[in-house]
């Protein structure tokens, strides 16, 4: 049996040159249990601190921040684990399947999307992680660090998770099991220390918050939780085999998922709330739980804690590439996805240290959150064949000519297209983009209570779903997997 894709294998550390093509059956070695340490991985570590403690400043008390990190958690990331049972069915990254669905050409602008997303979602990251170093190296005591530190300091993160996307699949599952585990038990460590600072009894008493301030919570931990994964799980289930238990990949997913972040999320809050709202709601912030003597270790973990992040982030950015028909194989492709991320990092780190303005990293922040409202359509329509089409890939995936099974009318599957647009505009109705106290833009019914409590993007997704569910059934002259086709 080949070991391709073992992470305890000796072929863990050698580069991956298979891209978009299928995965044979007898290369498939990778096991369930694989999946839930790269999850884990993914979610843990001291940034998720973080995100408690902005659930804090939303006003909510403890019970309900917990409850609030258990549905935003669990509930997001089963979309991804409905993603990811399209890499054992059909063998190939996410991008590549989702041509069942909209076909080759119409493909293109779900790719685009994903690959916008992911790529802001790394340099959001790399900034994020960048800043944090600076600030507990100041509170080191250190001299204030500008451009010329802070820019190559961005770079070489970006580098370090580009690296490990390099190699490919086996080694970013053996990043993800091992230094999870690492990153996992300092964090504990971390959490244990920071909570004896608390007074647990100013953190207990916090009042209750809002329904609305629950539903922001709840958007808020989707974000940061799966939501930033949806179009990435078959990537890393694809090397499963065909034959693996549906319940059992999507148990592991959310299990790897969401204890961290509840556990982790709580305890951030915890830290929040028991020192009278003393943090800003960072993950250096939190570093000032902790003792001096642990801040170094703390600023190490940090600086580590992207990597189980971005190498997935940096991997699936580069598939998505070649989906969208960049003719180079994975390697290269990769690099040239890192090289765009650290151009776009560099930049915004280069003027948030010249200015000390971050209006510009809240734009584009908030641009990218906007790219949810197309993303979460397109989980929509593609989840929806994932659940009523056993044949949906018993085709070839890879022909992308007028000879492929999913070439549809024109390379188009229109109802999919055509729904996936629908749920987009529902979306943008809703949608509102606001940089600080400035609105950039305000959908028309974006001062509803579904605009109020960020729920566009939700309305995009079910939106987009029920509108394929009423055009699919109405086109259609012949069968081909798990469809109709339309002839040209």
């Amino acid at each position: 049996m080949s070991r391709l894709s073992r992470v305890d294998g000796p072929l863990a550390w050698r580069v991956e040159q298979r891209g978009m093509e299928h995965v044979p059956a007898e290369e498939r070695t990778t096991r369930p249990s694989d999946i839930l340490w790269t999850w884990m991985a993914a979610n843990i570590g001291v940034f998720t601190l973080a995100v408690g403690a902005r659930l804090a400043q939303l006003g909510l008390s403890v019970w309900q921040i917990a409850l609030v990190a258990l549905i935003g958690a669990a509930g997001s990331f089963a979309f991804v684990a409905l993603i990811s049972l399209a890499g054992p069915r059909s063998g190939v990254p996410t991008m590549v399947a989702s041509r069942a669905t909209f076909g080759v050409r119409g493909n293109l602008g779900p790719i685009a999307v994903v690959w916008l997303g992911l790529v802001g979602f790394e340099v959001a990251m790399s900034t994020t992680a960048t800043f944090t170093v600076v600030e507990v190296a100041q509170n080191l005591g250190l001299p204030v660090l500008g451009a010329p530190v802070t820019v190559p300091l961005v770079v070489v993160l970006i580098a370090g998770a580009a690296a490990i996307s390099y190699f490919g699949h086996a080694t970013i599952m053996w990043v993800q099991k091992w230094l999870g585990w690492a990153l996992a038990l300092f964090t504990v460590v971390v959490c244990v220390i920071a909570l004896t600072t608390v007074d647990w009894s100013a953190a207990m008493a916090a009042p209750a918050g809002s329904f609305a301030a629950v539903m922001a919570g709840i958007a808020l931990v989707a974000t940061v939780g799966g939501v930033s994964w949806l179009a990435v799980g078959a990537d890393y289930t694809r090397y499963l085999p065909g034959d693996t238990s549906k319940l059992k990949l999507i148990g592991v997913t959310l299990a790897g998922s969401t204890a961290p972040l509840v556990i982790l999320i709580a305890a951030g809050s915890i830290l929040t709330l028991g020192n009278v709202m003393a943090f800003g709601g960072s993950a250096s912030a939190v570093g000032l739980a902790v003792p001096d003597w642990l801040l170094v270790p703390y600023l190490i973990a940090a600086f580590l804690g992207l990597f189980t992040a971005a190498d997935m982030a940096m991997y699936s950015a580069g598939l998505s590439l070649q989906a969208a028909g960049v003719r180079l194989p994975r390697p290269k492709a990769s690099v040239i996805n890192a090289a765009v991320i650290a151009v776009v990092a560099a930049i915004i780190v280069a003027i948030r240290t010249a200015t000390e303005d971050q209006t510009g990293a809240d734009a584009f922040s908030a641009l990218v959150g906007f790219l949810l409202v197309p993303l979460v359509a397109w989980v929509g329509v593609f989840g929806l064949d994932l659940i009523l089409r056993r044949e949906l890939f018993s085709g070839d995936l890879n022909i992308t000519d007028d000879d492929s099974d999913y070439w549809f009318h024109r390379g188009f599957h229109w109802p999919a297209v055509s729904a996936w647009l629908f749920g987009i505009v529902l979306g943008i109705l809703c949608a509102r983009v606001q940089v600080g106290d400035q609105v950039w833009f305000a959908g028309p019914l974006s001062n509803t209570w579904i605009g109020w409590n960020s729920l566009g993007w939700w309305v995009a997704g079910l939106g987009a779903a029920a509108a394929y569910w009423v055009l699919e059934p109405l086109v259609g002259k012949r069968s081909i997997p798990g469809r109709v086709h339309l002839d040209d």
